[in-house]
């Protein structure tokens, strides 16, 4: 099944998702910036040369520049697009899908993100064929640069709120586990210029995932051994493209990614202050505390799109997706998983005490989460769910999202598989499962 939505197109290689969707779609997004310069960037599947290529094809062919920087987080791109002068961005990466899978993933520059508005309409010049090819002497020109590792590095660095000298001072033991992906060539490169003692894992670039792509706690087993074997203070671990961010504490547990925007935030708003924005799918810890801070929260609908979109118009010092990304306008308006680690980093640099001891210092929610096949029927199902909770708070913006007395519920079609997902959250595991199980039950599935 192919899937489109803000967060690109994507699918399996050679069965959903083709060289030719790659030409095609990748040219429609060509027309729309009517030409110009581009940047584009692969993470470390086996399929994507192949798709990168088909990509380049399709934005040569309506008559844009190519500057292909390589293997390169997808936040990389972003900043690329800035520096380069560009007028957008493709990143060929599936993010957390299994390897089979790859997708286009469009990308504005650090200032100017590509809002919901805009990533819709090229599916709709590429559904009605409206491409604008160039003929053979007015097709653009592709060229190389893979000089943007340093400059991701340097800007990250420059950010006020990332302590360089504190966390130099401090010389923190890290356990890096990139899983294969791009930030096998980025991740150690930042935390040796932040002054930390570093230690690899999975930072080798083959052809296969040496673990699970998603940072999630099942996937962490190596990373919590390692942390453990070398009596390092803290664990990083990245998704295949760096936008992910997961955290091991220094006894080789998994935090979870929700605590990663949770204390990216904390740190930034004790230096900045400043809204803060996060998708309706994100534990509420992170809106306490913005409010223990003085300032506002909001929250938009799921996918990196649409919570840049509400970040840029309310104004937000920081702000992202409890999968693990953190966003900070300052930097650029995608999830950064670099970014992430410099931040933690900066907080752990601040205090005597351990990451542990600093994350439960924060509000704790406890969440449960499944995700199933998603049925024909799903509209019909969650006005099944609608009706079930019709006392209760309730938001339709994305699926439905209802905030209870002592957790919330959210249920919604996923973005980038064809699943739905049902996640709870509430003071305590035992509540947040029983929400879990009796939405599930309620919805039928």
């Amino acid at each position: 099944m192919l899937m489109r939505s803000v967060s690109g197109v994507r699918g399996v290689v050679g069965k959903d998702f083709t060289p030719e969707m790659a030409v095609r779609y990748a040219a429609a997004f060509g027309t729309i910036l009517r030409g110009g310069r581009m940047v584009v960037a692969r993470d470390t599947r086996p399929t994507g040369p192949l798709i990168a290529q088909a990509a380049i094809s399709g934005l040569l062919a309506v008559g844009c520049d190519v500057i292909d920087i390589g293997i390169a987080p997808t936040p990389t791109v972003p900043l690329a697009v800035t520096h380069l002068g560009a007028a957008g961005g493709v990143a060929v990466t599936a993010s957390h899908n299994p390897i089979e899978w790859n997708a286009l993933k469009f990308l504005g520059s650090s200032e100017r993100l590509l809002s919901p508005r805009v990533i819709n309409s090229i599916y709709t010049v590429a559904d009605a064929g409206a491409i604008d090819y160039r003929p053979w002497d007015k097709i653009g020109h592709a060229s190389e640069n893979d000089s943007m590792i340093d400059l991701h590095i340097k800007n990250i660095l420059r950010l006020k709120v990332v302590d360089s000298r504190g966390i130099a001072r401090r010389r923190p033991r890290v356990v890096y586990d990139a899983g294969g992906g791009a930030g096998a060539l980025y991740g150690p490169a930042l935390l040796h210029r932040l002054g930390c003692r570093i230690h690899k894992i999975h930072c080798t670039v083959g052809s296969r995932f040496p673990r699970g792509p998603e940072p999630v706690p099942g996937h962490l087993k190596d990373l919590g051994r390692a942390v453990r074997h070398f009596k390092a203070d803290i664990g990083f671990a990245t998704d295949p493209d760096s936008d992910r961010l997961a955290i091991v504490d220094e006894r080789g547990r998994p935090l979870g990614e929700e605590r990663t925007l949770a204390l990216a935030t904390h740190w930034v708003l004790s230096r900045t202050p400043g809204p803060v924005v996060i998708n309706m799918s994100t534990s509420r810890a992170v809106l306490d505390i913005a409010s223990s801070f003085g300032q506002k929260g909001y929250t938009s609908k799921v996918g990196e799109a649409n919570v840049a979109e509400m970040m840029r118009t309310k104004h937000a010092v920081i702000g992202g997706e409890g999968n693990g990304g953190v966003i900070m306008p300052e930097l650029h308006f995608g999830r950064d998983a670099l970014l992430g680690m410099a931040l933690v980093l900066s907080l752990l640099a601040s205090s005597s005490e351990s990451i542990s001891q600093l994350s439960a210092c924060l509000p704790t929610y406890y969440p449960a989460k499944t995700k199933l096949p998603r049925p024909n029927d799903l509209t019909r199902r969650l006005k099944r769910l609608a009706a079930y909770y019709i006392e209760e708070r309730m938001d339709d913006r994305d699926g439905i999202k209802i905030d209870l007395a002592d957790g919330s519920i959210h249920a919604r079609p996923s973005n980038t598989e064809p699943i739905v997902r049902i996640s709870s959250e509430a003071r305590t595991q035992k509540r947040a499962k029983e929400l879990l199980a009796e939405a599930t039950k309620v919805m039928g599935l």
